[in-house]
This record gives structure tokens, sequence and C-alpha cells, in this order.
């Protein structure tokens, strides 16, 4: 059964119907008081895909978050992804013991595979980044890591998650490309840069990303790049830039392209 509700449309009216006009990621544990859910958080280090639970018996509900990952941002979106199944109304996909309800692990938070999961995600990111209050954030500024930064800290979020809701938000054309050492693990785009959706499996070399990561240094700000070197066809009139930061003792790196 598909979602009930919009989840957008739900989290905007689960926000005005409780007056929070502050950064919501502030009042996750009282809404679940208010909704008598109650909430547990644990390392789990035995676990370390899981990022929650949330779990039905009977009438009563409850959330467990896996706190092993210490990561604010990632915990409150994990928060808001769980009460997500709860305000949706999504019948449970998970049985065991007894119990019922949904297990969400890292990777349904990044790449939901199941409407539900996707739907969950999309309420989180709108709660926690509710559109009018974090567009006033983004509103005149370029997407680059000063502004994820801030905006990030600012709301309570993951740096990777607030670069999602930016990409959503924004009205010009940008490309993120997330890697593991080498190797392409995710591809987003901003609606104006669709079309222009790079298909690639390796950080292309030749281009500042590939020097970045070969020498595990972070670029100080934009630099121009062919846009043939990353698949995209732009007027030749048209200059491509990217930006590349990482986490290199994990490999992690992130590209922002743009023009």
């Amino acid at each position: 059964m598909s979602a009930p509700y919009e989840p957008a449309a739900k989290a905007k009216q689960v926000l005005e119907s409780l007056g929070i006009v502050d950064p919501p990621a502030t009042h996750l544990d009282e809404i679940a008081k208010m909704q008598n859910i109650r909430v547990g958080k644990q390392d789990l280090p035995d676990d370390p895909s899981l990022s929650g639970l949330l779990l039905f018996r009977g009438d009563k509900r409850a959330i467990l978050i896996n706190t092993y990952i210490q990561n604010a941002g990632r915990i409150n979106f994990t928060f808001a992804h769980e009460l997500g199944h709860y305000f949706l109304q999504h019948t449970p996909t998970y049985y065991w013991d007894g119990k019922q309800g949904f297990r969400c692990t890292q990777d349904d938070m990044q790449n939901g595979q199941t409407s539900k999961e996707i739907d969950a995600n999309r309420f989180a990111a709108a709660f926690l980044m509710p559109e009018e209050q974090f567009y006033l954030g983004m509103v005149g500024s370029i997407l680059d890591y000063t502004l994820i930064a801030n905006l990030a800290r600012q709301f309570r979020v993951s740096k990777h998650a607030c670069c999602n809701r930016l990409l959503e938000l924004t009205k010009g054309p940008y490309i993120v490309v997330r890697s593991h050492n080498f190797t392409i693990t995710e591809i987003k785009t901003s609606s104006a840069a669709r079309s222009k959706f790079p298909s690639l499996k390796k950080v292309p070399e030749g281009t500042a990303a590939f020097e970045a990561v070969a020498s595990n240094r972070n670029q100080d700000s934009f630099s121009i790049c062919s846009p043939l070197k990353w698949g995209i066809d732009l007027p030749q009139s048209v200059p491509l830039y990217e930006w590349t930061r990482g986490e290199w003792v994990s490999g992690v790196a992130m590209t922002i392209l743009k023009w």
C-alpha cells in the first residue's frame, strides 16, 4: 500500500500543527513524546549497517536509533525518517519475535530502494529542512562547501542531507558526484542539470577531482574544467567548474560541478 500522504506536504502539516518555526531537529524528542512514542538511543557496534527501527506492538510505538556512528546530523535524520514512517501511516514491512515495524539501514537513509523508504526520506528532508526556512538561508548564494556547512550546522543535519536538499531547491545547474577512492558511488543533480546527468563509474582522469583523490588533498575553490572530461555536453562558450573535498581517512570524496 502506498503512503496516504504526500511526504513533503505531510511534514509541513505536522510542523504547522505543532507551531514549530525554529530548527525542527531540536524538537524531535518532544514530538515523539507527544505521539506517545518511546525512544531509545544505543550504540550497536555489532550491527553497524542498522540506522534505526520503528517498532509496532499492538497500539504502542517505539523508535530505536543506532548511535554507533557518532554523527548528530545522521542521528537526527534517522529519527525524522522513523517519524516519517509513523506520520505517513506506513504499514510494517519487517516482522520478528512477535514484533513488527521497520528496520532501516544506512543504505535506506541514503539510497532508499522501496517506495516507503524513499517517502520516509522525503519526509525527513522536508521536516528537518522546511522549504521556506531553508530557502531563506540559501537564497543569493552559490552551492559550495561553505553554504553546505553553514546550513547543515543551522538545521542540525548531516552535510550529505543538506547538500541533497540544496540540490532539490536550487534553481542553478549543479551536479554533485560522490566517490570512494576513484569509484563513483552516487551522482545527484539539480533540476536545471538533470538533462546533463553524466554516466560515469570512475572519477575521470585529467580532472581536478582525480588529482585531489590521488593526492588526498582538498581543492581550495572552484577550478575550470573541460565538460567533456565529465561526459557533459555544454555549449563551447559555457565553462564547467569543479571543486572536490574529501574525508581522506575513509577515502570518501565529493565533487561539486557547476556552470
